[in-house]
């Protein structure tokens, strides 16, 4: 059984703490990484794996609560990008040595993307944590980082899976580990259910609203009933119908309904989770890894998730236990 692997990680946030578990899994099973490309997120744990400083990074990282994360993050005024990010490479230098890529322990390699021609810019070279911060440039979170001539941004732009950028030795697994991607059984599911929630809800609305119209010509009176009297009681009944329709009103607002999410930040950052997606699934077709490990965007995202990373990296130990049984069980 082949047991060299040549290692690619794609981007994806917190969800690439996923390839701590991953790698120790691989590592404990007898697998001998001996080469590994990363992007974005992927290129950060890629790097510090190539470097021999798993181990400290990890340890380093658990630590982080949801406070601590916080205070990582040098927040900027600038109109194209909400934090500077050196903060976060300071505190990671301090485990990790900024040495060159040439001196790592195996072969590695980070994807950056040139902003103006979105060329793919690969790192076999020089400093590792200019390779990295480069990589994890995710368009308007990150301050884009200027390197020689060109103005880079994350990696995922153009390629979010680098399988293409490992270096290959003739008897390895070609293993990649996508955290992109779209359980689309579970989110028709979730949608079918919604879908029947909102029916229940537009019926109980209409009913409200019929109640509301009946108010409304109850004003008109009934003789032998004060006009103080009727509206201190269409009041009453009134406030409260309302509360209830303002309650269900966004669900039934045809321009409301299109919305996804609370803010702009949410729709964006799905639209950018989906093309990293699909290009993935380009990348997979067209390279085809030995084994492919799979976790969806959807199960972590926010910014507090950076705080879980123990508990992400469980994930990721359990899903590459799942798919080398998988490939062990095929031989």
């Amino acid at each position: 059984m082949k047991k060299n692997v040549a290692l690619a990680l794609s981007s994806g946030g917190p969800r690439g703490f996923a390839y701590i578990g991953a790698i120790e899994e691989l590592i404990e099973r007898g697998y001998n990484i001996t080469s590994i490309a990363g992007t974005s997120i992927g290129s950060l744990v890629g790097g510090v794996y190539a470097a021999g400083k798993l181990t400290e990074f990890k340890d380093w990282l658990y630590a982080l609560d949801t406070w601590k994360v916080f205070t990582l993050m040098d927040l900027s005024i600038a109109k194209n990008h909400f934090v500077k990010g050196e903060k976060i490479i300071q505190a990671i230098m301090e485990i990790v040595p900024d040495i060159d890529i040439e001196e790592l322990n195996i072969p590695y390699r980070a994807v950056a993307t040139d902003l103006y021609t979105g060329e793919e810019v690969v790192f076999d070279s020089g400093k590792l944590f200019t390779a990295i911060r480069a990589s994890i440039s995710i368009p308007s979170l990150f301050r884009p980082v200027k390197h020689d001539l060109t103005t880079l941004i994350d990696g995922g732009i153009a390629n979010c899976l680098p399988l293409n950028r490992v270096v290959r030795k003739e008897d390895d697994l070609l293993v990649a580990f996508d955290v992109n991607d779209v359980d689309v059984k579970e989110i028709r599911g979730i949608l079918t259910q919604e879908n029947k929630a909102q029916r229940i809800d537009e019926t109980y609305l209409q009913t409200k609203r019929e109640e509301m119209h009946e108010l409304i010509e109850h004003i008109s009176g009934e003789s032998g009933v004060s006009l103080i009297k009727r509206l201190k009681f269409v009041g009453s009944r009134s406030m409260a119908l309302l509360k209830d329709i303002i309650t269900y009103k966004r669900l039934y607002d045809e321009d409301e309904a299109l919305d996804y999410g609370d803010n702009y930040y949410d729709l964006l950052d799905r639209t950018f989770s989906l093309m990293n997606h699909r290009n993935t699934e380009l990348s997979i077709q067209l390279y085809k890894p030995d084994v492919i490990v799979k976790m969806p965007f959807d199960a972590y995202g926010e910014i507090a998730d950076y705080a879980k990373a123990r508990e992400i990296a469980e994930v990721g130990r359990s899903l590459m236990r799942k798919a080398l049984d998988r490939y062990e069980n095929s031989l």
